[in-house]
């Protein structure tokens, strides 16, 4: 079977958040391995602040028109709609859209607002890799690096710094 590009992964991804809540990330991050990735490529760190960051920096800059709408009430990303039940939020989403049954709007619109909404994450995705890094954003990046390490990658990675300010005739303090 071939694998579900990111888009269709952000798709998935973008249910479980609308299903959840965004207030409750914190207690899902696990469960959206694709948003948290994005996360991680443009903001060098992929917990539920980051991942809200990146949602938030999408829609602002990004959504636009009836779907923009529906995508800032549906995942809560309107000003005031953060902690409002999915159900609520489905409701206005439809209602704010014109639609009169709340089933019709998830049948197709809200669909459509979700994939929409996961083409724009991947763009802005893309467009960012592709743009200069901020250097803040490389130093997040060897941060995070080092945190995964374990003690004795840790030893060995000083061990070699060690040994490259000998060999390059610079200092290096012992800690």
């Amino acid at each position: 079977m071939p694998e579900s590009s990111l888009r269709d992964r952000l798709v998935v991804d973008l249910k479980v958040v609308r299903r959840r809540g965004l207030h409750r990330l914190v207690d899902y991050i696990g469960d959206v391995p694709a948003l948290r990735e994005v996360a991680m490529q443009t903001t060098g760190a992929d917990n539920a602040e980051h991942v809200e960051n990146l949602l938030r920096s999408v829609y602002k800059m990004r959504s636009e028109g009836a779907q923009g709408t529906a995508i800032g009430i549906l995942l809560g990303l309107e000003q005031g709609r953060r902690g409002a039940s999915p159900t609520v939020l489905r409701e206005a989403a439809a209602t704010r859209l014109g639609y009169h049954s709340v089933d019709t709007f998830r049948k197709q619109p809200e669909a459509n607002a979700l994939l929409t909404f996961a083409s724009l994450i991947e763009t802005y995705s893309l467009e960012y890799q592709n743009s200069s890094q901020p250097e803040d954003y490389k130093i997040n990046i060897a941060l995070n690096a080092i945190k995964e390490l374990t003690l004795t990658e840790y030893a060995e990675l000083i061990r070699r710094l060690r040994a490259w300010f000998k060999e390059n005739g610079r200092g290096f303090y012992d800690a």
